[in-house]
C-alpha cells in the first residue's frame, strides 16, 4: 500500500510538470531567452537527478558508498547540463531558442520520463535477485514498457495532441506514436504479451500505412523538414520491428528478452517531444526576424 502511494504520487507530480513544460516551451519557443531556457534545462536536470539518486538509494544497499553515489548521480546529470548552458552562453549561443536548445530539452523530457519509469518499476516490482548488472538490464527493459510508464506518457501526448499545435505530417505521425505506445507489448509484463504483440504488429503496420498515403496524397503542400521528420519516424518503425522479433530470440527475464523493443519505446518518446518542442518545424517569421536583428547588432 506504501509503494502504491509512491507511486501514486509521483505520478501525479511529474506529469503535469512535464506536460507544462512541453506547452510552454512549445508555445513560447521564440519568444525563449538566456535566463528561461537555462532555467528549464537546470530544472529538467534536477528532475531526473533526484529520481535517479532515489532509484540508486533504494536498490542498492544502504552503505556509506552507496549514499555517496547515489548524490553524486544527482550531481554529476545537473554538471553535464550546466557543462552545457556554460558553453553555449560562451559561444553566444544562449541568446534565443534553437533546434539545438529544443533537442536538449526533449532528451532531457524523455530521460524525466524514463527515470520516473524505472523508478516506479522500481517501487512495484523491486530490483530482483539474478544479478546487477542483468537486473539492471531488467529494470530498464520491463520498466519503459510497463503500464506505469505509458499512461503517463499517453496523458501528455493526448493533451499536447488535443491543443492542435501540429498538423499534417506530424500530426499524422503523433496519432502514429500514440497508438504504438497504446498497445505496448509489455504493459503487464509477461502476461498477454503475446497477444498485445499481435496487436501491436498490426498497429505499427497501420501506422506506416497511415504516413505513407498522406504523404502520397498531400506532397506538394508538405511542410519544410518533413523528410527529416518522416527518417525518424521510419527509424522508430524499424528498431519497433528488430525489438518484437528479438523477443522472441533473447533468454532471461522479459525485461532482458524485450529490452531492444523497450530502447523504441525510449526512443519514441524523446521523438515524440522532439516534435512537440518544434524541432521539424520550419523557421517562423518571429525567428527570423529575431535573428536579422541580432546579426545586424553584432554587425
Amino acid at each position: 500500500m506504501q509503494n502504491f502511494i509512491y507511486i501514486l504520487l509521483t505520478e501525479i507530480l511529474m506529469t503535469p510538470l512535464i506536460v507544462y513544460f512541453l506547452y510552454y516551451t512549445s508555445v513560447f519557443f521564440d519568444h525563449l531567452n538566456t535566463k528561461k531556457i537555462a532555467l528549464i534545462m537546470l530544472i529538467l536536470s534536477m528532475m531526473s537527478g533526484m529520481l535517479n539518486s532515489i532509484n540508486f538509494y533504494i536498490i542498492f544497499p544502504k552503505t556509506f558508498l552507496d549514499e555517496v553515489m547515489a548524490i553524486n548521480i544527482s550531481m554529476f546529470e545537473m554538471s553535464v547540463i550546466l557543462s552545457y548552458i556554460l558553453l553555449s552562453a560562451f559561444n553566444g549561443n544562449l541568446k534565443r531558442m534553437t533546434k539545438t536548445h529544443s533537442k536538449w530539452i526533449s532528451i532531457l523530457i524523455g530521460w524525466n520520463e524514463i527515470s520516473m519509469a524505472i523508478l516506479l518499476y522500481s517501487f512495484a516490482y523491486g530490483f530482483g535477485t539474478e544479478g546487477v548488472y542483468l537486473n539492471i538490464i531488467n529494470l530498464f527493459g520491463a520498466g519503459i514498457t510497463n503500464y506505469l510508464f505509458t499512461i503517463p506518457m499517453i496523458i501528455e501526448m493526448v493533451f499536447l495532441f488535443s491543443l492542435k499545435l501540429h498538423r499534417g505530417l506530424s500530426g499524422r505521425i503523433l496519432v502514429s506514436i500514440i497508438l504504438m505506445q497504446a498497445s505496448d507489448p509489455g504493459l503487464f509484463g509477461g502476461q498477454y504479451s503475446l497477444y498485445l504483440t499481435g496487436i501491436f504488429a498490426v498497429v505499427m503496420v497501420f501506422s506506416l500505412y497511415y504516413t505513407l498515403t498522406f504523404i502520397n496524397s498531400e506532397r506538394d503542400k508538405l511542410e519544410p523538414g518533413w523528410a527529416k521528420n518522416f527518417r525518424y519516424f521510419v527509424f522508430f518503425i524499424f528498431l519497433s520491428a528488430i525489438g518484437l522479433i528479438s523477443s522472441a530470440f533473447i533468454p532471461g527475464e522479459f525485461g532482458v528478452r524485450w529490452i531492444i523493443f523497450s530502447l523504441s519505446m525510449g526512443y519514441s518518446t524523446i521523438y515524440y517531444f522532439l516534435i512537440a518542442l518544434r524541432y521539424f518545424d520550419p523557421e517562423t517569421p518571429e525567428g527570423i526576424r529575431r535573428k536579422t536583428v541580432e546579426a545586424n547588432n553584432e554587425s
